[in-house]
This record gives structure tokens, sequence and C-alpha cells, in this order.
């Protein structure tokens, strides 16, 4: 994996890489965790399919998401992009992308985690648009040491997972247990982005509320539902009583100060939690926030091949490739991410026996939501964060208020781009 570019230069790699049949670039994030699995993609491929006539260059780029946009207005996508799972209807809906599911055998897509499969299903047609090598999941991390010294019952399992009132009692003692400043961190650091949605939508959903209603495909209702309103009116007294680390405190208070019992966050953090906790680090499942049970977030990046793509026979290759068994499980040793195929489990170092991640595979085979595919998802998040910041900002906020304005901002952009047919019918999906 040769190149560090800018965006302009990627572009022109991009358009070089279409000239040339055999010859596939793939237009990747330059994200740290992410960086060796594709450094190693690059030489696999290469390796055993050189001698056929194909090649690969994977091109790491820094603001990769503006770089993409850039492409797509100039008409100069590369053979296959990664992209962010909840962003794929947008751009299938806006005709950027093509569908890929006839590129793979139907072996494998039956062997992906059905949530995985789900998150590349584009409604309207049924059909895959994206192919991610693994799922994601955010649990609940514990410092047991602090937990025991609460008396605080330790979950193992998703059937045994704590209620909301017993998640409350246990922050409640955590927070008497010395050297514990807060009980709880939920990344408030990571600000008003995708982890607002990502992190927080499982309990509006265990609660039995919603993002949006996924028959009429309408906020209203479903986002500022009293099942929503009460979930987040729980976690915002949380703060109010002081349990939940400020995004001022940093990213570090339970690996690192440790000054912090629990923490609600993804796969990604595995390193940083194992190094920082050592024995001491415990996995616990998603509460049971309300009635629908453990909910949890799940998805991430993937493979999806733009509509300028016509070198397809390559593009198989390179499916048949990355999805490959092998490839998935590797994605998962390297970055900590669960595998998306369940013959990729059993080869994996860190998913293939009963070790404690096998929590974060437990609960995408029974717990996971999708988030919305639908073309207005940016919006969708973007006013769902939004409205989180401000809530946990400084807990003040009125949450009826604030779940109000982000419901209407949401259903006034799917009117204005009336109702972005042919989801504006009403639909099973």
């Amino acid at each position: 994996m040769k190149h560090i570019l800018t965006a302009g230069a990627a572009l022109a790699a991009g358009i070089a890489g279409q000239v040339q049949a055999g010859e596939l670039t793939a237009w990747v994030m330059d994200a740290a965790a992410e960086k060796p699995y594709f450094a190693q993609l690059e030489t696999a491929f290469n390796a055993a399919h050189s001698a056929d006539g194909i090649t690969l260059d994977v091109v790491p780029l820094p603001s990769y998401n503006d770089a993409l946009q850039a492409a797509t207005v100039d008409r100069s996508l590369p053979d296959i992009i990664l992209v962010d799972g909840p962003n794929m209807a947008s751009m299938a809906w806006a005709g950027t992308l093509q569908p890929i599911g006839h590129l793979v055998e139907p072996e494998l897509l039956e062997d992906m985690l059905p949530v995985v499969k789900a998150q590349g299903t584009y409604g309207p047609t049924g059909e895959i648009y994206f192919l991610s090598q693994y799922d994601s999941s955010v649990i609940l991390w514990g410092n047991r040491a602090m937990l025991e010294a609460a008396n605080v019952r330790i979950p193992t399992s998703v059937e045994d997972a704590w209620t909301r009132d017993e998640m409350a009692a246990a922050l409640e003692a955590l927070a008497e247990v010395d050297g514990v400043k807060w009980p709880l961190d939920m990344k408030l650091n990571y600000g008003a982005g995708e982890w607002m949605t990502y992190g927080f939508a499982p309990f509006i959903q265990s609660n039995g509320g919603d993002l949006m209603n996924r028959v009429t495909w309408q906020a209203d209702g479903a986002l500022n539902g009293p099942e929503s309103v009460e979930a987040i009116t729980e976690i915002q007294n949380w703060y109010r009583n002081g349990w939940i680390v400020p995004a001022s405190a940093g990213d570090n208070q339970f690996y690192g100060e440790k000054s912090a019992a629990l923490s609600w966050v993804g796969n990604w953090m595995w390193p940083p939690h194992s190094e920082g906790l050592g024995e001491d680090l415990v996995f616990i499942p998603a509460p049971k926030f309300g009635p629908e049970g453990p909910k949890a977030p799940n998805g991430g990046w993937g493979w999806s091949v733009p509509a300028s793509t016509e070198n397809l026979d390559d593009v198989k290759v390179f499916l048949d490739f990355v999805m490959s068994a092998e490839q998935v499980a590797k994605y998962a040793d390297i970055t900590g991410f669960a595998p998306a195929r369940a013959a990729a489990v059993p080869l994996s170092e860190k998913y293939g026996g009963d070790g404690p991640q096998s929590l974060f595979l437990d609960q995408g085979n029974c717990c996971a939501v999708v988030r919305p595919v639908h073309p207005a998802y940016p919006v969708i998040t973007l006013s769902w964060s939004q409205a989180m910041q401000n809530i946990l900002s400084d807990g003040l906020a009125d949450v009826q208020t604030e779940l109000d304005a982000a419901a209407r901002a949401i259903d006034l952009e799917i009117e204005d781009s009336q109702g972005y047919p042919p989801f504006n019918a009403v639909s099973s999906n």
C-alpha cells in the first residue's frame, strides 16, 4: 500500500485506475486501526492474482469523505470504494453506486450475519449495494475490581443483562467506591458526530422507540415519542447525578486514569482497554433498557462499486478475495471487529474460541438494530446527534423539546425531497 495521497492526487489516481483492464484501484480511509489490514490486502491480492493479469492498488485517503464527494462531482471515482454503511442508501438513491450482490456467490451471502447483509441491502430493490467484512457493536466494559468493591453483579451473557433499574443501582453504588470519580464513560468526548447516533439509539430502541418509523419512514412519533423521551431522560438524569464522564474529561478516564468504572463503547477500544486494565477488564452486555430487551448498534464500513465502474469481471475477483473467510478473519484479528461471515469465526484468533469478545458476536446475532437504510440518513444522524449533544452538554436542555426539533428537521428534509421516491410509498421494509 504505497500511497498517502491528497484528495486531488487521489482523483488522478482514480482516473488512471479505470483506464487499464486488470488494474484495480480501491480507495480506503486512512485510519490507524485498519491501515495494517489494507496493507496486507494489497500484498496478498497481488500475490494471488498478478499472474492472472489483475493487480490491486489500495489508496488510503485522509479527509476521506471529502475526497469521495469531490470525485463523485467530478465523475472520477475509482473501481472500488469503502463506504460507511449508513450512507449507502443515500449514495444508491443518488445513482452513485451500482448493485453488487450478483458479483458474489449466493453461498457467501447466506454465510453473512443477517444484520450485516441487511445493512448492505437497498430496500426499494432488495439488492445488495455494499459488502462489509465485519460487524461492530457496543458493550459495557467494566473494571472488575471496582465492580466487586461496589458489590455489583457482573452479567456474563445477553440473557442476564442488567435491567435499566439494575444499571442505575450499579452506577449509584459505584459512585461511592474509592477512586471512582464518574461511574460511567459514554464517550461524550467524541462530540456531535455519528457516535451519538450509533451509541445512544439502542437505549430508545430497547424501550420501544426508534430513530424513525420503518414502515412510514417518518421520524415524528418514533424519535420523539414517549418511549424515546423516557429513555433519554433517564440518561440525562444520570448525567445530572454526576455519573457520566463529561466531554471535557477526555478519552482515557476508564482505561488510563481509571477514574471511571464502566465504559459504553465499541470493539475499536479493545487495544487500549485490554492494555490498560489487563485481567481487571470485564465484558458486560448491553442493558435491557426497556421491554424490547437488550439492543445494540451494528455496522461499519464496507465495499461498494461506483456506477461508473465497468470492469466488473475484475471487481468480482476482488470481492471474492476480500470477502473470503480467510480475509474476513484477518480483518477481525487485525482490527478487533467481529467477523461478518460465520465461516470466518473458527479461523479468527480473537473470535474462534469462547473468549470474551464472543459477546460482540452474540449481540450481533440477537440484538443488533440496523441504522435506517434510508436516503435521508445523513440528516437523520445529524439531527439526532445534535439533539443528544444539547441534552448532554450541561444536562439542562428539555428532552422533549430537543427530540421534537430533531424529528421536525428529519421529516421536513424528507418532505422537501418528495419523500425520496420510492420511499414515499408506505413500505414494509
